[in-house]
């Protein structure tokens, strides 16, 4: 009998009972308010008491907890929380907590609890309109694995209030902070020179939450006339000074500004010096393979650190993947053919979209950097953890783990075979659910093999009788010549590797005017082969010749 067998007559139609929690394979969170209700802010003290044994353990509400502690609560999230949201009688709201020292101090406590690293802060993602339990849990992995900020994920069932609510999927909370997103410390003092540089989080998403320090985009996104607007999540609106919004605005406003010049060799040297280019490709494969009808627009975050710890703009930490892998019906979210970075602008409803995509994907594609770069890196997945066999292995292992709180959950909340806003497919049981995900996925990875292999980026150098660009002769002998244009005066060198990556000869060429340049350099001192020579502006590469150096 085969191992998706097995999942299969794990899985029968259950009848629908009331449901109470004494023993679980995962571990227990009873949460108690002390008869106060939970509201959409302020956080209100609840007493939590964890019954956790540890992975492949049973927990039973006899044991001794593995912690108790006061903590804050409160409702989380936008669209879910709303009252249209959830079906009549089947109220599953999503919560946030931070852990406190006490229930009249409120200070943060942060506890290593559900075998992850220390924090304070902890979000309990309902998945209510999201049956299999896996879409956020399932990217989230991805994501990880293709080496983005992330969140890590693990089941438990909950209890509030001698009523138990079923499966939550308790996910760090997207946070600066060493155990959380590592980037600097901002101070009140650090307003100038390398300590104003970083670390900033940002994030583009619909307003509610917390007051944010924002501006909107210089730049229209797509064929509306929407502006992505960015919120700084940390550093937070009350500490945040003045000098350190200002940088990061006009930080990236800077990287927009570059992305939008027309003149390519002009953009090439600055919006590619500014982003951490693998985390951008990165970034773009876990979207379009989940198709995440979200991606970009909304729940989309990106850091910078200081400059002197690199400095990059960078995408991440990945967040909130429920309405992927096919599980929307709007967008054409529930296909799995098609790009969606530009999705919004290619129907009338997506143009009236209140939240477009950044018009940075659009650009970005068109470079042959970013372009070959996705290439490389998805040839790269597809032979290792991007395999539908690799995929589906995980989500069917996480689904048997679930079999016995599933039952419970969906006995409290029967929503199989009932569609919940904006679900494409509905299922009448979870071997439906699993299935037609994975089927999905197969076709989305099939598609997308065909689709990034067709790539084919217009964002070059430069026509090359506009732009030359040569280095001759080639193969050269003592001397070879180099010509290329530059569009600002700069100090330049050059840097010659050999092809194992060992760095073989450098020079100064000193300042440099605008306008063609035409370089002789000596290679007398280089043994005949084959290398690579990179002219450079500071660290950041304008040129890149291959050369081989000839017998005399």
């Amino acid at each position: 009998m085969t191992f998706r067998l097995l999942v299969v007559l794990f899985f029968v139609q259950f009848k629908i009972l009331a449901q109470s929690l004494s023993v679980s394979n995962l571990p227990i969170l009873v949460i108690n308010t002390k008869g106060a209700t939970i509201v959409d802010e302020p956080k209100i003290p609840a007493k939590f008491t964890l019954y956790d044994r540890g992975k492949g353990q049973l927990n039973q509400m006899t044991d001794k907890p593995a912690f108790s502690f006061w903590a804050g609560i409160e409702y989380r999230g936008s669209t879910s929380q709303g009252d249209w949201y959830f079906l009549p009688g089947l109220v599953k709201k999503p919560y946030g907590f931070e852990i406190w020292t006490d229930s009249v101090a409120m200070k943060p406590l942060k506890l290593p609890i559900v075998q992850m690293p220390s924090e304070s802060d902890w979000v309990l993602n309902a998945s209510y309109n999201d049956r299999t339990f896996l879409r956020d849990v399932v990217a989230q992995q991805m994501a990880g694995q293709l080496g983005l900020q992330h969140s890590n994920t693990r089941y438990v069932e909950v209890v509030l209030n001698d009523v138990y609510q079923g499966i939550y999927i308790l996910m760090e909370k997207i946070k600066q902070g060493g155990a959380r997103l590592d980037i600097a410390d901002l101070k009140s003092i650090d307003n100038a020179g390398d300590d104003v540089t970083g670390g900033y989080l940002v994030k583009i998403d619909k307003t509610s939450g917390a007051t944010a320090r924002s501006w909107n985009s210089s730049y229209v996104s797509g064929k509306g006339t929407f502006k992505s607007y960015f919120q700084i999540e940390y550093p937070k609106a009350e500490n945040i000074t003045t000098q350190q919004f200002t940088y990061i605005k006009n930080h990236v406003n800077t990287f927009e500004k570059s992305l939008q010049e027309e003149n390519p060799l002009k953009a090439l040297t600055t919006y590619r010096s500014m982003m951490d280019m693998p985390s951008f490709v990165n970034y773009f494969l876990l979207n379009e393979l989940s198709r995440n009808v979200d991606g970009y627009r909304l729940s989309t975050y990106f850091y910078k650190d200081k400059d002197s710890k690199g400095g990059k703009l960078t995408m991440g930490p990945a967040w909130d993947y429920n309405l992927a892998f096919g599980n929307a019906d709007y967008y054409d979210g529930y296909l799995p053919q098609g790009w969606v970075y530009n999705k919004l602008e290619m129907s009338e409803q997506g143009i009236a979209d209140g939240f477009q995509t950044p018009f940075w994907w659009g650009k970005l594609i068109r470079d042959s950097v970013f372009v070959n770069s996705v290439k490389r890196r998805w040839s790269s997945l597809r032979k290792t953890t991007l395999t539908p066999q690799a995929i589906f292995k995980f989500m069917d292992s996480t689904t048997v783990a679930l079999k016995d709180p599933m039952q419970r959950n969906f006995g409290r909340f029967p929503l199989y075979g009932k569609k919940v806003w904006p679900n494409y497919f509905v299922g009448n049981n979870a071997n439906d659910e699993l299935f037609w995900m994975e089927n999905w996925i197969s076709a989305r990875i099939a598609w997308l093999d065909a689709a990034i292999g067709a790539l084919d980026a217009t964002l070059v150098l430069g026509k090359e009788e506009e732009i030359p660009v040569r280095a001759f002769p080639n193969p050269a002998g003592q001397v070879i010549n180099l010509t290329f244009p530059l569009q600002h005066a700069a100090n330049l060198h050059v840097k010659v590797y050999d092809l194992s990556g060992r760095s073989i000869k450098q020079e100064q060429l000193g300042h440099k005017a605008p306008g063609p340049q035409v370089i002789s350099l000596d290679l007398s001192s280089l043994a005949s082969g084959r290398y690579v020579l990179f002219v450079l502006h500071d660290d950041n590469i304008l040129y890149r010749f291959p050369i081989v150096k000839s017998l005399d």
